[in-house]
């Protein structure tokens, strides 16, 4: 028997049930390609995110570091050069006057004035969380009376910013600090980034740090009169 040529073609041709099953494999890959790529892209964006995080915490705990390691006390003018702490259960306070170098985030805002006041403190933001700001005044401005405190954000979602002194009296660290007058020795900063839950109040990381002042109180003659308050964060 002959094979006409209407015969060799149906013969050839693909039927209805290969093509789906045909289909079905190829969107099977296809689905299958896409779940991997999928998993790729969002490794990649967890992967920028801790990175992000964990640039963030750095520069943050370097920013306290370089303030404190400039802190400044002048005798002769000790009501303006006040080092003012107020303590916290789990956010503390706290404001200061620094010989800032040309680094120090916002110098640029105060055409070449170093010695500024700096101010730390934790706020409520918009999302419901909790920031770290950084407050800086010209000790100028300060001195004329007329507050203009310029903020930078350093970090949000703030679990804990804790800072102790230490109380060399006792023997152990505070987290208070009445001698407005002086500059502590040494003090402890903790700082926890990561919103806290329901389950756990510990912050998803946890930075401490002991700084240890290097500058004492420029000599001069003393002032009499009460230290006046930080400005208050605008």
């Amino acid at each position: 028997m002959k094979l006409t040529v209407t015969d060799h073609r149906r013969a050839s041709a693909f039927t209805l049930l290969e093509v789906i099953v045909a289909l079905t494999i190829f969107a099977l890959v296809l689905s299958l390609l896409y779940g991997t790529w999928k998993i790729l892209v969002q490794s990649n964006i967890a992967g920028l995110r801790l990175a992000a995080n964990a640039h963030r915490s750095r520069m943050t705990v370097q920013t306290v570091e370089e303030a404190l390691n400039s802190a400044v006390f002048f005798n002769a003018n000790a009501k303006h050069y006040a080092f003012l702490a107020e303590g916290g259960d789990v956010h503390s306070q706290l404001s200061f006057v620094a010989h800032l170098g040309p680094s120090f985030p916002g110098s640029g805002r105060f055409d070449g004035e170093r010695v500024r006041r700096v101010t730390f403190a934790v706020e409520p933001d918009s999302n419901g969380s909790t920031s770290l700001i950084l407050y800086q005044n010209s000790l100028l401005d300060q001195v004329a009376d007329t507050v203009d405190a310029y903020p930078i954000l350093l970090a949000r979602d703030i679990a804990l910013f804790e800072i102790s002194y230490w109380d060399t009296r006792r023997g152990e660290f505070s987290q208070e600090w009445l001698q407005t007058n002086t500059l502590p020795a040494l003090i402890r900063v903790s700082i926890g980034f990561g919103a806290t839950t329901r389950f756990t109040k510990a912050p998803g990381e946890l930075i401490t740090r002991y700084i240890r002042i290097p500058s004492a109180g420029v000599a001069g003659e003393a002032q009499t009169g009460t230290p006046i308050a930080a400005p208050p964060p605008r």
